[in-house]
């Protein structure tokens, strides 16, 4: 006969905390080049014995719990290893007090500051045999360690505009918008002390682009603080806003991890379009043809005027037998009024007919191109857009 024990599982915890209290996020000011609390100084208490500064002491605060009471956390014998950034590679092994990162019995010390864009992840790893049946227990923990601008040391782009613009393209002032931005470190006004640089997204953010010859939307102000954009060539678009500080106005490229986003999009009109007859609803068979227009109602707007009809709507008329399964019948006409002629409205057999005009919406400029793919350049260099 063979016995076998099954213990209940062990409660385990661990977690990585400073000794003295010390806050393990440090505050920068990038100007004096100072860190507060300043890891390179020697440890500061004050009279209720917490660290105010200096070298920030990490410890590995562990615990077991065994249910049935045979484990004495004073039979235990742990070992503790730490690790910085990579627990395969960054294990601290050092008890040199001048390193960054040096190890005092099972405590870790850190003497490196950090910065606002660089901070450090603090790994520890506990390992202790379990005396009731020689199985090893690992505990592991986590800490980030990192550093915080100082308020008024802080750049910070903010738009002069509402972040969410829409374009009513029927019944818009204009379809050029300006999208303004400024800059603030802390609370003075560092517009004309920085660099800026606008790019923007067609795919709501997920990709950044750089804005070149081919963005017929845009209109100036790429590399100042106003970017103007023309909705008449772009339905839907994201922009995006960042600043170089690194030498002023002059700086080549953003270095400030900051920025401003905006987003504008076409807001379509729901059109309600009714054909009406200019001799009334009447039909005599002596008439060769009879002529209808179009009325179009826009919802929250007055009806279109002759010129917004014109001008943005697309009509292709077609006529079909009222319950017939038929293809309608494309009378290849594009205007916005249509003659039709009697055969299709006068029936041998008092068949009733219905005129549909395919209203559709003409949408943004696009350049007219070739079958081949080629643009259409005129004599004097410029290429040919209509609203598509």
């Amino acid at each position: 006969m063979s016995v076998t024990m099954t213990y209940r599982p062990l409660t385990t915890v661990l977690r990585i905390e400073p000794l003295g209290n010390l806050s393990t996020t440090q505050f920068y000011s990038q100007a004096a080049l100072e860190w507060f609390p300043d890891h390179t100084k020697t440890p500061v208490f004050d009279e209720n014995g917490h660290q105010t500064d200096g070298t920030l002491r990490l410890h590995a605060n562990y615990f077991i719990q065994d249910e049935d009471g045979l484990i004495d956390m004073a039979d235990l014998s742990p070992q503790v290893f730490w690790y910085i950034d990579d627990a395969e590679s960054g294990q601290v092994t050092d008890t040199d007090p001048t390193k960054d990162f040096y190890i005092v019995g099972r405590d870790l010390y850190v003497r490196k500051n950090f910065t606002h864009l660089a901070g450090a992840k603090v790994y520890c790893e506990v390992r202790v045999t379990d005396p009731r049946n020689s199985q090893p227990i690992v505990l592991s923990d986590t800490l980030q360690l990192n550093a915080v601008l100082k308020a008024k040391e802080q750049y910070a782009i903010s738009l002069l505009c509402d972040k969410t613009l829409k374009h009513y393209p029927l019944h818009a002032a204009s379809p050029i918008y300006d999208i303004e931005a400024e800059c603030r470190k802390g609370a003075i006004l560092y517009d004309d002390r920085v660099a800026w640089f606008w790019d923007y997204s067609d795919n709501m953010g997920q990709t950044w682009k750089t804005i070149d010859a081919s963005c017929l939307w845009y209109v100036s102000g790429k590399n100042t603080k106003k970017l103007r954009v023309d909705m008449d060539y772009i339905e839907s678009l994201m922009v995006r806003c960042r600043i170089g500080v690194t030498n002023g106005a002059q700086t080549a490229a953003p270095d400030v991890n900051n920025e401003a986003t905006a987003s504008i999009a076409w807001r379509w009109p729901k059109l309600n379009a009714q054909v009406f007859s200019y001799g009334g609803d009447r039909i005599f068979a002596e008439n060769a043809s009879m002529r209808f227009g179009l009325i179009v109602h826009c919802q929250k707007h007055n009806d279109l005027t002759t010129a917004e009809k014109k001008h943005w709507l697309l009509t292709s008329w077609v006529i079909r037998k009222q319950g017939s399964s038929a293809s309608p019948v494309f009378l290849n006409k594009h205007d916005l009024e249509v003659d039709v002629p009697q055969s299709y409205l006068f029936g041998q057999n008092l068949e009733k007919f219905i005129l549909d005009p395919n209203l559709g919406m003409r949408g943004v400029y696009d350049i007219v191109g070739l079958s081949g793919g080629d643009e259409i350049e005129l004599s004097f260099g410029q290429t040919f857009a209509i609203r598509s």
